[in-house]
């Protein structure tokens, strides 16, 4: 999705995922990189492992330094990008706890926050 359509920033980050494909019960989990997060949606790098189709439900979990537990959603295979170096797959948080959202939103105003005072 367009930066011009998300109702929230994204955060550029480098965070451990892993990422199972609900559409295929057969699939197995991969380790993937949540290169940029917001409150509702990413955008991942699978590197060499096969990006779960355009479309597909997958669950996602990660952590964040702010928060002691795993945030764990449900989000849907957007949108795939495959120029070399840059290969991955947006998804839409579908279905994700309004604590946890919020404790994203907490994580990107801060980072933000941070960013500001080292660079102002």
């Amino acid at each position: 999705m367009g930066k011009e359509k998300r109702r929230y920033r994204r955060l550029d980050t480098d965070l451990e995922a892993q990422v199972k494909n609900l559409s295929d019960p057969e699939s197995d989990e991969i380790t993937v990189r949540i290169v940029n997060l917001g409150p509702e949606g990413a955008f991942i790098t699978s590197g060499d492992a096969t990006m779960p189709p355009v479309q597909s439900q997958i669950a996602l979990d990660f952590k964040i330094d702010s928060y002691p537990k795993e945030i764990n959603v449900i989000a849907k295979v957007l949108w795939h990008k495959k120029k070399e170096g840059e290969e991955g797959f947006g998804c839409q948080f579908v279905h994700i706890p309004l604590f946890e959202k919020n404790i994203i939103i907490d994580y990107i105003l801060r980072r933000y926050a941070e960013y500001q005072a080292r660079y102002s």
